[in-house]
């Protein structure tokens, strides 16, 4: 029986072409409301009740409830650990900002460039989601007739989740080591009671509280990967499970419980495919991991394509965007992320002798 503990000495896993697979389908799903307007149905949604772009959501937070914690668990300390989490997300994030600012806005912006860079919103831009709660996604006249208008960058709002689920795994991970799993157990039970809890309010009211909505949907499969690494010791990683898995949930189809049985079944489908043995597929690895740029860069290329392209259709907007937003990807990788994730460790002794 292969377990995952015995899966995760190995570093080389397919695990970075898997999200990259998943951002590009981000690019895939936004395609059709971006090319044909806010309310175009997209891939997979009238049949799952989820759409292509949702499913790759999923996939980058299970992986990162996996990953999140075990990167916990092998630094030194917390504040190891909030460093290195700033060091991947807000680099690659600045620097998507400022091109968009500085650069995009001036660009395809309808006003002159004086009344764009006084404005306020311009000014504002960087701080607000360098911040990530709330977001502004327009920039003052930057794509106001593209059919999905206003909104240069849609997809930063999953990482004020993302962040949040960071800090739930500090909390977390903190009461298991205390408490010798019982901590972990505990959330558990408190974690399902609370989803349970939320599940009448949220089919009540189907399109408002959105941000419950949101946490509701994006902690399940971040903390089904918690779970996973927590026990990683005793959990079987095989391909019988994953069937029987996905045989259930097509089964339940059209019951009320079919949504989570889902997600578990694609959650931990995504971990066996993640650490299947394939030197092709591993062969990957020697590029880089691109998943984060392609998933901040695809929003703002694919809004650009619609504004130069009117009319286009979403396979015409897949075939110039993917390409673009992987070129993107690849630079803002090598030439920004790689490079301050290899600052870690010389801004974490800096930090921690001016704290002194």
């Amino acid at each position: 029986m292969a377990l995952i503990a015995r899966e995760i000495t190995h570093r080389n896993n397919n695990f970075n072409l898997l999200r990259m697979l998943a951002a590009t389908a981000v690019l895939v799903s936004h395609a059709y409301p971006l090319a044909l307007g806010e309310g175009t149905p997209e891939p997979l949604y009238s049949t799952l009740g989820m759409s292509l772009g949702t499913l790759a959501v999923l996939t980058f937070f299970a992986t990162s409830g996996y990953f999140i914690s075990k990167s916990f668990y092998n630094k030194r300390s917390h504040f190891d650990f909030v460093i290195a989490r700033i060091l991947r997300i807000y680099p690659g994030l600045f620097v998507v900002l400022l091109i968009s600012v500085a650069i995009l806005g001036p660009i395809f912006t309808k006003l002159n460039l004086i009344e764009y860079f006084s404005s306020r919103e311009t000014l504002l831009y960087i701080p607000r989601n360098i911040r990530l709660w709330p977001l502004q996604y327009d920039l003052p006249g930057v794509f106001n007739d593209n059919p999905y208008p206003n909104a240069v960058n849609g997809s930063l709002w999953t990482l004020i989740y993302e962040v949040a689920c960071y800090a739930m795994v500090a909390i977390v991970a903190t009461l298991s080591k205390a408490n010798n799993r019982r901590g972990f157990i505990v959330f558990l039970i408190a974690f399902a009671a609370f989803y349970i809890a939320a599940l009448p309010t949220l089919n009540n009211h189907p399109h408002e509280l959105t941000t419950l909505r949101n946490i509701h949907h994006l902690a399940l499969p971040f903390v089904l990967g918690m779970a996973l690494f927590e026990f990683r010791k005793i959990a079987p990683l095989r391909l019988d499970v994953a069937t029987a898995l996905i045989v259930a949930s097509i089964v339940s189809y059209g019951y009320p419980w079919f949504r989570e049985l889902f997600i578990l079944a694609w959650s931990y489908g995504i971990f066996y495919l993640g650490f299947l043995e394939s030197k092709r597929l591993m062969a990957y690895n020697n590029l880089g991991d691109y998943s984060y740029g392609a998933y901040i860069y695809g929003f703002p290329v694919q809004q650009i394509v619609a504004s130069l392209c009117k009319g286009c259709t979403p396979l015409v907007m897949m075939a110039w965007s993917v390409p673009i937003t992987i070129l993107l990807a690849m630079l803002s990788w090598h030439f920004v992320e790689e490079r301050a994730l290899a600052q870690r460790s010389i801004l974490t002794t800096y930090l921690k002798h001016r704290r002194q």
